[in-house]
């Protein structure tokens, strides 16, 4: 455990001597010093004096010549992982995106992927670049590189932190901001900060001040200013990234993509079906009043989801029934009407108010098409990602859930139209759509088909299917259903999803412990 007395690094008359004979130069000659838990430490002083090779010297990145260096506060050797270390110039991976870079350590110490990926989003949410994600290096700026660099570096959860001269390349603006990301960034892993300057503002934000001259290291130079208090929030901003990139979205909030994920999309629609229907028509509240009190459902489901600080399938899935069921009135009010058509044989009316608009199934469709359409044109103007593991603002969440909304209302609309209108039925709807469904894990493995839109077709296809087995639970046998009645079959599904969603609650319970005790106590 470490404390605020715990010494970290120790340096005994270290030296580093480039070359022999007459020609031999003196890069850090005899330097003593200690670092602490908890320290932040400024080194000044000219090009040429050594900082930098006193810095790869304690990071042992470079050994000393003579004397000696330790790390009595550690109980393994920095390289893997408790020292950090932030490099001048480009030091990013110009092949690999950002979130790549920044879980690169993690994924070259044997961390499972999926487990490095959202560490690494989770420290780029610290440093104000969570939507920086998906970039690619050569996009960047040069504030922004760096700022991806500290990310890289707080990935492992380091104990030390070494900045080599972080913002000599940066203006004054970037540069106070890379020194409020690595402040951050050391409050949040909990490490000390050691940064070689030469600028006396960036050596004023750090208590203690030593300062190198000619390879020599002096200590505390000059009495120290009064200690100035390091930021603490870690909430940062970057001109070119989102505000709203905060670190209480950085931990995963959307499920992963898998087979149970779909399986239980579509128990979801299909419970969403059968439920809707329950309010609308077995009920009888009809399909303006239930509308109202299902969207009134959504909202609360939805915020429960939005303040949650992790993905929990017992906030999550709600939402998707939810939005399932609100899709299921939606559409039926939009493209029915009050005609025996669409009403059970004897029934004159459903509920108060209008009994639908009537506008068809063709209309209907297009406009929710058209909506759909516009979601995404938004979602794509705002730079958000489309990769639903990867979302992590609060503007992209809420993008995401109004694309569900709309999705699932859409899907609602075609699920009837083919199982009412389209002479298939319900069992032969729902083989089409299954086949489609087929074909797009088939294109699953074509290069040039992106996954992130294959992934929103089959989302939109799955609310369909789920549509059409909801029908073919309750509708008359007559009409080439089970009659399985909307409140049995709705009980039915409700019992099989929630089974579902607690077996994926504790394995995702017991995953974690299993990767935790396999991850170094410094990256998990």
């Amino acid at each position: 455990m470490t404390t605020a007395d715990t010494l970290l690094l120790r340096c005994r008359d270290a030296a580093r001597i480039h070359g022999n004979g007459p020609t031999a130069r003196a890069a850090v000659n005899s330097a003593t010093c200690e670092v602490h838990a908890g320290d932040r430490i400024s080194i000044t002083g000219p090009s040429g004096s050594g900082k930098s090779t006193l810095l790869h010297l304690m990071a042992d990145v470079e050994q000393p010549t003579a004397g000696e260096i330790s790390w009595p506060g550690l109980p393994r050797v920095p390289a893997h992982g408790q020292v950090g270390v932030v490099l001048q110039g480009p030091t990013l991976v110009p092949a690999l995106s950002v979130a790549e870079n920044a879980a690169l350590p993690l994924v070259l110490a044997g961390v499972p992927r999926e487990r490095a990926h959202l560490r690494a989003l989770h420290c780029l949410a610290v440093v104000a670049a969570a939507e920086l994600a998906h970039k690619m290096p050569a996009e960047l700026s040069g504030g922004q590189a760096r700022h991806v660099a500290i990310a890289r570096t707080l990935a492992t959860s380091p104990r030390l932190i070494l900045a080599d001269d972080p913002t000599g390349d940066l203006d004054g603006a970037t540069g106070r901001r890379v020194i409020d990301v690595l402040f951050a960034a050391a409050d949040e892993a909990g490490a000390a900060l050691v940064v070689t300057t030469r600028d006396p503002a960036v050596a004023g934000r750090l208590r203690k001040r030593w300062a190198m001259h000619d390879g020599r290291l002096h200590l505390s130079p000059r009495p120290p200013a009064p200690a100035r208090a390091a930021p603490k929030a870690p909430v940062l901003s970057l001109p070119e990234a989102d505000a709203e990139s905060t670190a209480q979205y950085v931990v995963r909030k959307l499920p992963e993509v898998t087979l149970a994920f779909w399986i239980m999309k579509i128990a979801a629609t299909t419970l969403g079906e059968t439920a809707g229907d329950l309010f609308a028509q077995t009920l009888r509240l009809g399909y303006f009043l239930t509308t109202i009190a299902l969207f009134l459902m959504f909202v609360v489901t939805l915020l429960v989801q939005l303040r949650a600080k992790h993905y929990n399938p017992f906030f999550y899935w709600p939402v998707i029934v939810s939005t399932s069921m609100v899709g299921t009135t939606v559409s039926d009010f939009m493209n029915r009407d009050a005609s025996s058509r669409y009403l059970a044989k004897g029934t004159t009316a459903l509920g108060w108010g209008p009994q639908g608009l009537g506008l068809g199934y063709p209309t209907g469709a297009a406009i929710l098409v058209s909506l759909l359409i516009a979601i995404f044109a938004a979602w794509k103007a705002t730079g958000q990602t489309f990769v639903i593991r990867d979302i992590v603002t609060f503007r992209g969440e809420a993008l995401f859930w109004s694309a569900i909304l709309v999705s699932n209302t859409l899907g609602t609309s075609m699920g009837d139209f083919l199982s009412d209108s389209s002479g298939l039925g319900y069992a032969g709807s729902a083989l089409l759509i299954t086949g489609v469904l087929l074909v797009l894990v088939a294109l699953i493995r074509v290069p040039f088909v992106p996954n992130v839109v294959l992934f929103w077709i089959a989302f939109v296809l799955t609310r369909p299917l789920g549509a059409t087995a909801g029908d073919f639970l309750t509708k008359p046998t007559a009409k080439g259903g089970l009659d399985l009645g909307t409140v049995g079959s709705s009980a039915v599904l409700l019992a099989i999803l929630f089974a579902l969603m607690a077996y994926g609650h504790f394995r995702d319970r017991a995953r974690d412990g299993e990767v935790h005790g396999k991850i170094p106590r410094t990256v998990a």
